[in-house]
């Protein structure tokens, strides 16, 4: 299941087949999981997992070979990884969204997956190999909220309306 190698004078642990797992528990954050978005000229639904445990981090990257990144909040230090699912295949067809189901495996809207939510985490897994570099490739399968914390649209701060002679005319106020 997995491979060790040598890389660069460093030993590293792969997978070598394609598997499914389920990170279990994670905080989902900046859910978009129904319309995809375009963060970097690739459409794709993507979600945010958080963990606090420093075990659950480490077993993030040394059992699923996912990268995490740590930062701060109010609450203390937290681990965060990013997955994501693209809306078109190499073939260039359409690919469906990820499933966001609840705790009894029933679809739910993923519009309304708040910040601050849990869940289980379900990751199609691949090892790859490009450019001389090796690695292993997650794609975001389904979410399954056990936790939900409901998202609600702001209604803080927002334009006035602006009365004019004429307000078929864009006014530049800034």
């Amino acid at each position: 299941m997995y491979v060790v190698m040598k890389l660069n004078q460093r030993i590293i642990k792969m997978i070598d087949e394609k598997r499914t797992i389920i990170v279990r528990d994670a905080e989902l954050h900046w859910a978009k999981l129904v319309k995809p978005v375009d963060p970097f000229g690739t459409l794709q639904w993507e979600l945010q997992m958080r963990t606090r445990d420093k075990d659950e981090a480490k077993k993030w990257k040394d059992e699923y070979f996912i990268t995490t990144k740590t930062e701060e909040d109010d609450d203390g230090v937290f681990y965060k990884a990013n997955v994501k699912r693209k809306a078109v295949k190499k073939d260039n067809s359409d690919n469906t969204p990820p499933d966001v189901l609840d705790g009894a495996k029933k679809p739910i809207d993923g519009n309304i997956v708040g910040n601050g939510s849990v869940g289980n985490v379900m990751l199609f897994q691949y090892p790859y190999e490009m450019q001389g570099r090796k690695g292993v490739s997650s794609i975001l399968s389904k979410v399954q909220v056990t936790d939900l914390k409901e998202y609600t649209p702001s209604s803080g701060t927002d334009f006035d309306v602006i009365e004019g002679e004429d307000t078929g005319e864009a006014q530049v106020d800034f």
